[in-house]
């Protein structure tokens, strides 16, 4: 079974911390971007903030990417002025 996993920040000591969640029996475990230390983390904790799931966020910027980035998916979209 695969892991879920969310983009994610960690207020630690007043820093917000920005990194990866993997949720556990528990809660998270939390590590940071550029370490492996890995930080444990209740599912309670208000300090957790839970961005989207990495596979559909990577899956998304690279259907972005293939339209042009964020320019060209602006100016793809139809939009409508009432």
């Amino acid at each position: 079974m695969a892991s879920v996993t969310h983009y994610a920040s960690l207020l630690v000591d007043g820093e917000e911390v920005y990194g990866v969640a993997t949720l556990i029996a528990g809660g998270y475990s939390f590590r940071p971007e550029g370490s492996r230390a890995v930080r444990l983390v209740s599912s309670k904790d208000v300090n957790l903030m839970l961005y989207g799931l990495c596979d559909l966020a990577d899956a998304q910027y690279i259907a972005d990417e293939l339209r042009g980035g964020p320019v060209g998916v602006c100016l793809s979209r139809a939009q409508g002025v009432a």
